[in-house]
């Protein structure tokens, strides 16, 4: 294995004002509160492509992405800090220089039951058959918790730079193992569009052989994955149907990844778009049901919520915010659902963008508000932080912040 490990002395704070806001009528609440935002990247580089996810206690892991005034890309990630209450300086992943940096398809880590880490990000290669290049997403592994790390390699060694690998995501499933969906590459030439697939880790170094989900996916949204402690995997993507109408659908494994049943287009957005619109869902499952948030553009466009039984058929549904984008989702170990998505607005002669948060439970839907001085705050994610609080992490201006928040203050 390379040995390849840096720690960079990263953590810088600020703090702004938050407001609260009710998500049921809009509203101010009748307080506010102060929130430190962290600056989590390097001042002197452009950083972007943050990421969340838990390590195999449970804690919050980040990883993103930086490129210095020389053009070299870098790869970060950091455990979570309890003594101090942040994230802990950054250590480097290696990564090859001809990964490709995008929000809708970064470098993402995710942690094995073990404690095993497993980095990914996508490469592109120039190719006299597809303009866009040929794309795969290779993966690396270290088991000294990122001191040393082992050999790039691609996802499904057996045809690797074939066709086009992208838009994945990754998700510690019920065994322990990591599994991966992604969009391939129709080599059939039958279908429109590209189709989902999926594999897992199989104990030691590497994916097993992957599974067809679903043949025909719009071509560049990211895809979701969720498993619900039970040992069932649940793919969500943006599906292509005719019109072309690119709604959301989702497939089901009762048997962790061996099989998936056909997808089911549960959205009903009619959304007609000749081209893709990169921004795909984001998916929870937990207490039997499937909890997914979206963004459509259709004629009622914003971010939407949707609550599914166990035979994925909708049982609740509605509109977050009729402005927002790029949305993603966490459950708390209560059942209570967060969701963050970011917000455009004109300030003056300038567009800005702001992040809010909406917790989900029993109570309603309450909107918090991340308000930034002259932001541009795009592609938040959340992960909870113990029972009570969540991390949410964004990029603005070409850094990356994040900021830890007590769920039970978003109320109206």
């Amino acid at each position: 294995m390379e040995k390849f490990s840096l720690v960079k002395p990263l953590i810088y704070s600020l703090v702004f004002l938050v407001v609260l806001q009710s998500c049921n009528n809009g509203e101010n609440s009748n307080g506010t509160i102060q929130a430190p935002v962290v600056r989590l990247s390097d001042i002197q580089n452009k950083a972007s492509c943050v990421f969340l996810t838990t390590d195999e206690e449970g804690r919050p892991v980040a990883s993103w992405v930086e490129t210095d005034s020389q053009g070299t890309k870098y790869f970060y990630f950091s455990y979570w800090d309890a003594a101090s209450r942040a994230f802990a300086p950054g250590r480097a992943i290696p990564i090859e220089q001809h990964a490709s940096f995008h929000e809708e398809g970064m470098p993402k880590i995710a942690i094995r039951g073990d404690g095993a880490l497993l980095a990914t990000y996508e490469t592109s290669v120039p190719s006299e058959k597809n303009r866009f290049g040929l794309s795969d997403i290779r993966y690396v592994m270290s088991f000294d918790r990122g001191e040393t790390w082992t050999d790039p390699k691609s996802i499904q060694e057996v045809t690797p730079n074939s066709g086009s690998r992208s838009f994945s995501n990754l998700c510690r499933l019920d065994d322990g193992e990591i599994g991966i969906a992604w969009l391939d590459t129709d080599t059939t030439g039958v279908h429109r569009g590209r189709p989902v697939r999926f594999a897992k880790t199989g104990g030691g170094i590497g994916f097993e052989p992957s599974v067809l989900v679903d043949s025909a996916a719009c071509e560049c949204c990211r895809t979701a994955i969720g498993s619900d402690g039970n040992g069932h995997i649940t793919i969500a993507f943006r599906d292509l149907h005719a019109g072309p109408i690119r709604d959301i659908s989702i497939s089901s494994s009762p048997d962790g990844g061996q099989t998936f049943a056909a997808a089911t287009a549960f959205s009903g957005d009619n959304w007609q778009v000749d081209g893709c619109p990169h921004n795909g869902p984001s998916i929870v499952r937990g207490g039997g049901k499937t909890y997914i948030t979206w963004f459509t553009g259709s004629a009622k466009s914003g971010v939407f919520y949707a609550e599914l039984d166990g035979e994925n058929n909708v049982v609740a549904k509605r509109q977050l915010n009729q402005g927002g984008r790029f949305a993603q989702l966490c459950m708390m170990p209560d059942g209570v659902r967060v969701a963050v998505y970011d917000v455009p607005y004109r300030e003056g002669d300038a567009m800005q963008s702001k992040i809010k948060v909406c917790r989900i439970d029993e109570k309603g839907f309450f909107e918090h508000e991340i308000h930034l001085p002259d932001s541009r705050a795009s592609y938040p994610v959340v992960q909870p932080l113990g029972n009570q609080d969540v991390i949410v992490a964004w990029t603005d201006n070409g850094k990356v912040f994040y900021v830890q928040q007590d769920v039970n203050a978003i109320d109206g």
